[in-house]
């Protein structure tokens, strides 16, 4: 990924590191609608999830990531594709966010660099492959 990990996720990731006081929790790969690129500062809040007829956010389970030690490691999910299922007004996605399936915190997001992608019509079609990466 070559977003952020803000300051939540920090503390996400330093938490489970130590085994302080937090459980194990899949995360949610959502879609951002609004212009805004992403910061240190930012909460889940921060975003606008996208709301194109056919979207849903997808939950990514732990057991499905593949993880690569090495300069830098990192996490790999299979590619999500997030499809329009009916003709609409233009919706503009600026890229994809995380967030942990149990209480909403954000982890990481991304602006797409060749954004933002338009879904208007029937079959448009976006595809994200979540990258996180730690260097």
């Amino acid at each position: 990924m070559a977003g952020v990990i803000p300051n939540s996720g920090e503390n996400l990731a330093l938490e489970l590191l130590v085994n302080k006081g937090t459980s194990l929790r899949n995360l949610v790969l959502k879609l951002f609608q609004n212009n805004v690129t992403p910061g240190e500062t930012d909460t889940a809040s921060t975003y606008t999830e996208a709301d194109f007829t056919g979207y849903s956010a997808v939950t990514l389970t732990g057991s499905s990531w593949a993880l690569t030690p090495g300069a830098p490691s990192q996490a790999v999910f299979a590619q999500q594709t997030f499809t329009s299922s009916a003709d609409q007004s233009t919706q503009n996605v600026y890229g994809y966010y995380l967030v942990t399936d149990t209480d909403g915190t954000l982890v990481a997001a991304e602006r797409f660099s060749d954004g933002p992608y338009q879904v208007a019509n029937n079959g448009d079609a976006i595809k994200v492959t979540p990258i996180i990466r730690a260097s």
